[in-house]
């Protein structure tokens, strides 16, 4: 029944300060009027500025596709008066229409060119804005170090001008994170930070989105009061707003779990009630999920009724998630009803379901191979109940005729014979599933999680992070990338990264490094865990070397529709902390200092170079011939000594070794 915290904050944060009907009150007039303006403007900075708000306009009148032509012609325009305040903010409109439609590869690349367009201006407000956004997207994307990076940048530059929007629209969004990584206490922290300025500013979307972001939290951490208090402290500001059925859904939600039944139908019901008049048949789904729920054990019929209105929607919307929760919860009803034929049916959608989503759930897996096994349970303990009800049956008939009882007990014992012959077939085929679904999933966690932590996943039911103190760290990324990203078809670019990510994970494979994860062109590994080792930053090196030159074999190469990139590589080595974050899409990740710098050291490396940090230097000055490059300014960390890694020594003292002692 919970909406996944991690889409709650994303929804919230690009779209809350674009939909509320009070800052637009006469939406359609104003379209009207701006319109007007552009048929009499002249082709001048004016216009620019015209069609830019008509795309604002279109936008927040959920007309995504006029609102991407304003916003384009606002972007021809301005490129032709070389008018770059409007290219900037055209570009930001673009991006937003973008995301509205799923398209991040060309949401990064607008809100990327935006925010390089408002630096060049020197306009903070605008870097602010779109380094905010910037990390929504990374954040969407499951990239939380260069999220935090942009969120961070964002509120430092909106507390540096007192910016008071721009701060209580990024606090909460680090805060999100924070939930998203269960550590509740720093999200609260930073969303609490929000109510020094919910009294000045006044401002009915930002306490809209405090409290329902508080409400969140609290629920996440199974604090159902503070939840149902902060939830029904904003039912009244978003009365009138988009998100008031998604209000009263999570209120429902919450009743639920306090055991008050009938105050969560009310409200579920009316959740499902608003949805309808305003066509958020999204919504109308989330509110139908959590009351299938509610009449799950207690009116089979209704809860059956309910599951299959919101999967004939959910079909309609080709939603797989929805259809997944949805089999979920009609295998359970099934369950609980006694049908255990039908329950086994839509398990078995429902694990259909889950193979059919991008990113494989593998928790939920684990449960459904669980509700085999309490499937199996429960037939072994309503056949328990049955024998005792026949002995009973046949102690009381012993008292008045043994002869009548002998016979019976003769049937009882054929049934029984049947019944475990019956037993014993549905319980190997049952098994069959459960081994089957077993190994499907085995092969899911090792695909996605290091052996030993898969491993610990299974015993415990959760991972423990752990701290490794010396670990190198690889990041590569494509020179040019977001450039050819805006010019390539998704499909050449995907096949492009594709290639050379699949040899990428070959060379790691090759000197037992560890890959961690991409984000975009951004393919991130690292070397000394789960296992410690003592070569690490030696074989990192030697593998960023194999990269290289694998890119520059590349170019020599006739690929068909695989486009050329040079990489620039970055290493670092230090302490790290690194475990699995989330219930969901379990994701294995690491986190610390030493990650951050080894990010930096990419971004400063040139193309074609290995670019190490001092401790890296220092671990392998004697295996490698390092070029001093001299301290250089780093973002956030002031200056660093950095080297380029040229070659390594002792391939070349053999080489020497073997021209003089030539073999004969």
């Amino acid at each position: 029944m919970a909406v996944n915290l991690k889409n709650f904050f994303l929804s919230i944060f690009i779209l809350f300060f674009l939909l509320w009907p009070d800052t637009f009150s006469g939406q359609n007039h104003t379209i009207d009027s701006l319109k007007a303006l552009v048929s009499i403007e002249k082709k001048d900075t004016a216009t620019v500025l015209t069609l830019n708000a008509l795309s604002v306009a279109s936008l927040n009148n959920e007309n995504i596709t006029e609102s991407l032509e304003y916003s384009e012609k606002a972007y021809e325009l301005a490129a032709q008066l070389d008018y770059q305040k409007g290219i900037a903010y055209a570009l930001k409109n673009m991006g937003l229409a973008e995301y509205y439609q799923g398209n991040f590869m060309l949401v990064l690349d607008y809100w990327t060119r935006s925010m390089e367009t408002f630096e060049v201006l020197r306009d903070t407000i605008g870097i602010a804005n779109m380094s905010n956004n910037l990390g929504a997207v990374y954040y969407s994307q499951g990239s939380n170090a260069k999220a935090i990076d942009y969120y961070l940048e964002s509120l430092s530059l909106a507390e540096k001008i007192k910016d008071t929007l721009r701060i209580t629209s990024v606090l909460p969004n680090i805060g999100a994170i924070y939930g998203d990584m269960l550590n509740y206490d720093n999200a609260l922290k930073y969303f609490n930070q929000m109510e020094q300025y919910l009294q000045a500013l006044n401002d009915k979307q930002v306490t809209s989105y405090y409290l329902m972001g508080l409400g969140e939290i609290y629920r996440k951490k199974e604090d159902l009061d503070m939840a149902l208090k902060y939830y029904k402290d904003a039912l009244p500001i978003n009365k009138n707003t988009t998100f008031y059925a998604h209000n009263l859904t999570m209120i429902g939600t919450v009743e639920f779990k306090r055991g008050n039944i009938e105050r969560s139908i009310e409200y579920l019901n009316l959740a499902y009630q608003i949805a309808q008049e305003k066509s958020q048949t999204w919504e109308i789904v989330e509110a139908l999920i959590p009351l299938g729920k509610v009449y799950q054990k207690n009116d089979f019929s209704k809860a059956l009724s309910i599951y299959q209105e919101a999967e004939e929607l959910s079909k309609n919307m080709e939603t797989s998630n929805g259809l997944e929760r949805i089999y979920e919860g009609m295998s359970q009803t099934y369950a609980a009803k006694g049908d255990y034929e039908s329950a086994l049916g839509y398990h078995k959608q429902f694990l259909i379901q889950k193979d059919s989503l991008f990113n494989l759930e593998t928790d939920d897996k684990i449960r459904g191979l669980q509700f085999d096994f309490d499937l199996e349970k429960k037939e072994d303990q309503i056949g328990l109940l049955e024998k005792e009800a026949e002995i009973q049956q046949l102690n009381e008939k012993r008292q008045n005729i043994v002869i009548y009882a002998s016979i019976i007990a003769l049937v009882l014992i054929v049934l029984l014979a049947i019944s475990l012959y019956r037993r014993y077939k549905f319980v190997n085929k049952t098994n069959l599933i459960i081994e089957e679904e077993k190994n499907r999933s085995e092969n899911l966690l090792l695909n996605i999680l290091p052996e030993e932590t898969a491993q610990e996943l299974k015993l415990k039911g959760k991972v423990q992070a752990k701290k490794f103190e010396s670990v190198t760290v690889l990041f590569t990324d494509f020179k040019g990338f977001t450039h050819f990203a805006h010019n390539l078809s998704p499909e050449e670019l995907v096949s492009s990264v594709d290639y050379y990510f699949s040899k990428f994970d070959e060379i790691m494979d090759k000197y037992g490094m560890e890959k961690i994860k991409t984000i975009g062109d951004a393919y991130m590994c690292a070397g000394g865990l789960p296992f410690p080792s003592e070569d690490h930053p030696v074989k990192m090196i030697e593998a960023a070397f194999e990269i290289a030159e694998f890119i520059e074999e590349s170019k020599k190469l006739s690929n068909g529709n695989i486009t050329h990139f040079d990489v620039r590589i970055g290493i670092n080595t230090g302490p790290v902390v690194a475990g699995v974050v989330g219930i969901k899409k379990f994701a294995y990740d690491i986190w610390g200092d030493t990650v951050n710098v080894a990010s930096r050291m990419e971004s400063k490396s040139e193309p074609g170079r290995v670019n190490i940090s001092e401790d890296t230097y220092n671990l392998v000055k004697d295996n490698f011939e390092c070029e001093y490059r001299g301290e250089i300014e780093v973002k956030n960390k002031g200056m660093m000594k950095m080297y380029f890694v040229n070659k390594q020594k002792i391939k070349e003292i053999k080489q020497i070794e073997k021209e003089r002692n030539p073999v004969i």
